[in-house]
């Protein structure tokens, strides 16, 4: 599936299992060098989920993440982080931090929440085998 163009397409793919959208989100961070967070005036945003663990939430377009810039999010804006950058950075930057990603959250808070090393892994592991995507 490519990136979404139309409100209907976003709303198909927020519709879809979060291990169905961990999928998307690494094959279209490798296809578009790039991930997206949503920044704003006090940084780039995180949550605490149910264990108290700080959560940053990544996405695999701009116009995903702007679709979940709503309620305490509604004054962030979506901003890309090229993916070697976000894996060698950021990534590790989170793990040595002890801090998780969430991966492609949907409006209603759904995602799959992982350990920085693990996303690291299957992104290098799609990135090596493109036939997996």
């Amino acid at each position: 599936m490519n990136a979404p163009g139309s409100d209907q397409a976003i709303l198909d793919l927020f519709e879809q299992s979060a291990d169905e959208r961990y999928t998307y989100f690494l094959a279209q961070a490798i296809a578009r060098e790039a991930v997206w967070a949503l920044q704003g005036p006090g940084g780039f945003v995180a949550f605490r989920d149910e264990a108290g663990y700080d959560c940053f939430p990544f996405w695999p377009s701009p116009e995903l993440a702007a679709a979940v810039a709503t309620d305490d999010w509604a004054d962030c804006q979506p901003e890309s982080l090229a993916l070697d950058v976000f894996m060698e950075r950021w990534l590790k930057g989170l793990a040595r931090d002890e801090r998780l990603v969430s991966v492609f959250p949907a409006p209603d808070g759904t995602s799959i929440v992982v350990d920085p090393l693990e996303l690291h892994a299957d992104l290098s592991q799609v990135k090596a085998n493109p036939s997996t995507r």
